[in-house]
């Protein structure tokens, strides 16, 4: 029988050997750090991204509507979001193979990350609920709803741009 210890220590002997692999290399079971998220492919940020707009754009209609049901507003969205996640993981089968981070499609592998990265995605998608509801209620005009959306799409976008601009920076020029 393994001590806890020794399960810690090799937990942290795994997480090490890991840190080591290029993100590129990891498959979607073996993320153990959020840069790793950098490495989706532009559609999977873009569907992220638009999923982001979209429950920013039900927020603003909501918030009027219901002001005193933001609690409740959050579960419902994240609950929606979760569900096929739980669903299709019902059907997962141990020898079920993982793509790696750079080969992952965006339908097909929703429901094969670790656990955690469900964690922060519904934190991330509960702060864009959250201050979106709070605009609304404090500044509501199509400026401020604007302002929102950019910096969500700056935000959820922004592993895409900054690939393009290190692949920018780094191509040789062409002088």
């Amino acid at each position: 029988m393994m001590s806890a210890g020794a399960g810690l220590e090799s937990l942290a002997h795994e997480t090490a050997i890991m840190s080591n692999v290029h993100p590129m290399q990891k498959r979607l079971n073996e993320m153990n750090r959020l840069g790793d998220m950098a490495y989706f492919p532009a559609f999977v940020n873009m569907g992220a991204t638009i999923n982001v707009f979209l429950t920013i754009l039900l927020t603003w209609w909501v918030e009027p509507q219901y002001p005193a049901l933001a609690g409740v507003f959050v579960a419902v969205v994240l609950a929606v979001n979760l569900l096929p996640v739980a669903l299709l993981r019902l059907k997962m089968r141990a020898d079920d193979e993982f793509h790696t981070l750079g080969e992952m499609q965006f339908f097909g592998d929703q429901h094969r990350f670790s656990d955690w990265v469900y964690v922060v995605a519904s934190a991330n998608m509960a702060f864009w609920i959250l201050l979106t509801w709070t605009v609304s209620a404090l500044h509501r005009s199509n400026l401020a709803l604007a302002t929102v959306e950019i910096v969500a799409a700056l935000a959820t976008f922004s592993p895409v741009l900054l690939r393009w601009v290190k692949k920018y920076i780094d191509a040789p020029s062409m002088r």
